[in-house]
């Protein structure tokens, strides 16, 4: 095997680490909630590649089973200025968190009929104010895929734990969410291609006073390769959503489909329809507008611009009577220097309380901003990543608050 082979699952796993330290960090554990109404949390079958997707070296078709293991390290130290997200009286915390991982795939260099990739990465957290709260959280997930000639299909299933203080639950606690699902498509014609899939959600509070809930989806859709650069489709989608809080909640969306790609540079993937619901507290019906859209847009070597808009409606996790309805914009700059990449962008995300039944505590809407810059760069032979990043928060609605959280952090691939 060439020296190339050989250092390919180091690179792979590297720059999977070093693309997402910047972009999760401590901030992802305001949105945690969000996560149920995830049905693709691994982005199987994303038309809109990731930066590490583009980075990647392939190295051609080989044949066999192979498999590949790769292990990282990460280290990182965050000041949070607003740490239980408080309106007044703001306690500012230091954090130290400790991540190694372990990845395994069977088919590293690609082109294999069959493959399977396994994730894991426990994390090690400590206080220096609230020490009571240290603890260890874990995440992983597993995903065998099939690829042959016309059908392509995946099997996947993930779990995700976090401690943090939530932005929807105000308070800090432990949650989990538990995903599994399977996805297929089929390519019925020279330029028609019919997809499919299914998936199951549920979370889980480690406070008495918030609720998980249960998340049901599936859906069926075709699309059509209209020219070299566009295609256009529909899907059918039902989800369905149990809480203690809520009830049950069942929704069938029509989404129109767009995708449209020019060589290596552009590429913008829209999912947009109305979403007819009706819970069973209240016994409403309601009209709501529902989908994804994702963008990216490779300006030059050295700049690229990104944005994902993405609705979102999970029960409420700590208001009796309450679905949130999510809106969430985030858009973001690349600059490639020479041995380092700059990140810099706006996330915004306006949450609508609808009320479902008898609720006990009126709630407002909420807008949430969000700046942050994040700037990496490679040592040592590209051994080594470290990374800084300043993020502002501010918060309007139901509680004002503002935030700042500087991270520095470093990743070392084995």
């Amino acid at each position: 095997m060439s020296s190339t082979q050989q250092t390919r699952p180091r690179r792979y796993g590297f720059l999977m680490l070093a693309t997402l330290a910047g972009a999760c960090g401590t901030a992802a554990s305001q949105n945690f909630a969000l996560e149920v109404a995830d049905a693709n949390p691994l982005g199987i079958g994303n038309f809109v590649p990731t930066r590490m997707q583009l980075l990647e070296d392939t190295g051609g078709i080989e044949s066999g089973i192979k498999g590949a293991f790769s292990a990282m390290v990460g280290l990182e130290s965050t000041y949070d200025s607003n740490f239980f997200l408080t309106a007044n009286n703001p306690e500012s915390e230091l954090s130290l968190n400790f991540t190694p991982s372990l990845t395994y795939n069977t088919d590293p260099e690609g082109g294999a009929i069959w493959t399977f990739s396994a994730n894991y990465q426990p994390s090690f957290r400590a206080f220096l104010d609230n020490s009571d709260l240290n603890d260890i959280d874990q995440s992983g997930d597993v995903q065998l895929s099939y690829k042959g000639s016309r059908t392509a299909a995946s099997l996947f299933a993930r779990y995700n734990e976090l401690s943090g203080t939530d932005r929807l639950t105000g308070n800090f606690t432990t949650g989990s969410v538990v995903t599994c699902g399977l996805a297929a498509s089929r390519e019925i014609a020279p330029r028609t291609s019919i997809n499919s899939g299914i998936s199951y959600a549920q979370s889980q509070f480690s406070t008495a006073t918030d609720q998980g809930s249960n998340v049901l989806t599936a859906y069926f859709g075709g699309l059509w390769i209209a020219t070299e650069r566009t295609s256009v489709g529909s899907t059918l989608n039902y989800s369905r959503s149990e809480s203690d809080n809520t009830g049950s909640r069942d929704a069938w969306a029509l989404l129109a489909e767009l995708r449209y790609r020019v060589g290596e540079r552009i590429w913008l993937s829209a999912s947009l329809g109305p979403e007819f619901a009706s819970d069973s507290d209240s016994g409403d019906n309601t009209v709501s507008l529902r989908g994804i859209i994702q963008s990216r847009y490779v300006i030059n070597e050295r700049w690229s611009w990104i944005s994902t808009f993405r609705t979102s409606t999970i029960p409420s996790p700590s208001d009796v009577g309450y679905i949130v309805n999510n809106y969430g914009l985030i858009t973001s700059v690349e600059h490639q220097l020479l041995r380092a990449t700059l990140i810099g962008g706006i996330e915004f995300n306006y949450s609508e309380y609808q009320e479902v039944g008898a609720v006990t505590v009126p709630r407002e809407n909420e807008e949430n901003l969000g700046l942050f810059l994040t700037y990496s760069r490679n040592f040592f032979l590209d051994r080594v990543s470290a990374y800084s990043t300043v993020r502002y928060n501010t918060n309007s609605g139901d509680t004002d608050w503002s935030q700042w959280q500087v991270s520095l952090g470093l990743n070392v691939p084995f």
